[in-house]
């Protein structure tokens, strides 16, 4: 997974920076730079951001943060930020669940990667700005932008419920593991048997974005943002076992890292 995504934030890196110059070169005026529309240099910031995922396998967030920042210089600034993402499993671990429990390949097995949701969560960072431009949209209007890097860390509640370790059978043939009313309507359930652990965790994020000045002190924000964590999951697990009440399995002994890469679109008023 580490493999992939990192050189994906590199490859996006550097088209930002290629894309930000060539728009430097499609100005208005010649000493964009120069005319800013507004400088952020030492100035406080509060901003709000929705996020939206980029990518959904096993599960999928819609994140909420709240943010703080002090601009230290036009190009460089520190941020706190904190959020609740709301989390769910997708339709495909939801149909790895329910033909899980009638599967007799299945008795012993692993656990699922990247199955952790994350829920409150609160990080530090770093944003360097270096690049500001200004982009031509009509004939008489013109779009002031900072591109930007931001990396930071801090720590996330995680939540996590198997797909494979059911407390109480309902119906192994219907592959059912809650109190449904209907065995063809999920949603009539109130209470599910799977087994759900809970963990704090070191969490480190990172992104790429830009910053839109719409007026003095006012801005808008895209990002793709990345938010990484430790993974944790049980191998070798006895579904006989399990079902009868006792512990079974190992943890794994090289589970990676979780990747939930994000949209972010976000407001900000500078003070």
């Amino acid at each position: 997974m580490t493999a992939r995504i990192l050189p994906r934030f590199v490859s996006l890196a550097l088209l930002l920076t290629a894309l930000s110059a060539s728009a430097q070169e499609q100005v208005l005026d010649p000493a964009a730079v120069r005319h800013r529309l507004f400088s952020p240099g030492e100035r406080l910031e509060a901003s709000i951001t929705v996020g939206l995922p980029a990518r959904e396998y096993l599960t999928a967030h819609y994140n909420l943060n709240v943010g703080v920042a002090y601009n230290l210089f036009n190009t460089f600034g520190l941020e706190a930020r904190a959020g609740y993402a709301l989390s769910r499993h997708t339709g495909l671990a939801r149909s790895i669940s329910e033909s899980f429990l009638n599967r007799e390949d299945k008795k012993i097995t692993d656990e699922l990667e990247d199955m952790w949701e994350m829920g409150a969560h609160g990080v530090v960072g770093a944003r360097w700005a270096p690049i500001y431009g200004k982009l031509s949209l009509l004939a008489d209007e013109t779009a002031h932008f900072q591109a930007y890097l931001w990396a930071g860390g801090g720590l996330a509640s995680l939540r996590r419920q198997s797909v494979i370790q059911c407390t109480q059978v309902v119906d192994r043939e219907l592959g059912i593991c809650d109190n449904r009313t209907s065995p063809d309507d999920r949603s009539s359930a109130t209470e599910s048997y799977w087994r759900v652990d809970t963990r704090m965790a070191p969490v480190v994020s990172g992104a790429v974005g830009f910053r839109f000045f719409l007026a003095s002190g006012h801005a808008l924000r895209f990002e793709l943002r990345d938010w990484i964590f430790a993974d944790q999951y049980r191998v070798n697990v006895s579904r006989e076992d399990w079902e009868a009440g006792r512990e079974s399995g190992e943890p794994a002994p090289n589970p990676g890292l979780t990747h939930l890469v994000q949209f972010d679109i976000g407001y900000s008023f500078l003070f």
